[in-house]
């Protein structure tokens, strides 16, 4: 299982730590999700879902949605921007409460054998997020991406072509029928519009 997934915003994108993205996912749920009922705000129900599929489904990395109005990247930012600040208020975080946290199901997030997270790399994450969308985040060094979330900080990984892959859950791009991941994708979809249907 890759340790990286990406995250994309347009046509601009970054590799992340798959454990820094799941910890910093879980955060951005906890603080959006007491606005899936506010006005305006029923596109959140469909995002946290993607959210937690991004959190712990491998090799699924977190797509910023295009068509989001700016009212509603507004929102996103802002959510991110407080997901960063409840991060922040700890230092680390231990891996019996990282392994409880109720993600997706019978899924949790996996730390790769350590025994705490450093929030310090996962904000910087969310910070990377925030840049994305707004233009601020600077070019990696040529022939390279930026890597976010790694246990001692940013850094840069080799750009070959086969890494920029745009992972979805979408129809078009799930695994052809007879793929072992065929069944998974199709009960994540599943799952998604039943939410969507059952205000669940």
């Amino acid at each position: 299982m890759s340790k990286s997934k990406f995250v994309r915003y347009g046509d601009r994108g970054f590799w992340a730590y798959d454990v820094a993205l799941g910890v910093f996912l879980k955060h951005l749920i906890d603080v959006a999700e007491p606005l899936i009922g506010s006005q305006d705000n029923d596109w959140l129900k469909e995002a946290i879902s993607e959210w937690r599929i991004a959190a712990v489904i491998d090799p699924c990395g977190l797509k910023i949605n295009q068509s989001w109005s700016s009212a509603q990247l507004d929102v996103f930012v802002n959510l991110v921007g407080q997901a960063c600040n409840s991060l922040a208020e700890r230092k680390v975080i231990g891996f019996v409460e990282i392994h409880r946290w109720p993600i997706l199901d019978n899924y949790s997030l996996d730390t790769r054998g350590a025994s705490e997270v450093e929030t310090g790399p996962v904000v910087e994450l969310g910070q990377a997020i925030i840049g994305l969308i707004d233009g601020s985040l600077s070019d990696p060094p040529t022939g390279s991406m930026w890597f976010f979330g790694w246990p001692e900080g940013r850094t840069t990984i080799e750009m070959r072509k086969e890494r920029v892959i745009d992972y979805d859950v979408s129809a078009e791009q799930a695994p052809a029928a007879d793929s072992p991941m065929a069944s998974l994708f199709r009960k994540l979809r599943a799952r998604i519009a039943k939410a969507l249907t059952s205000g669940q």
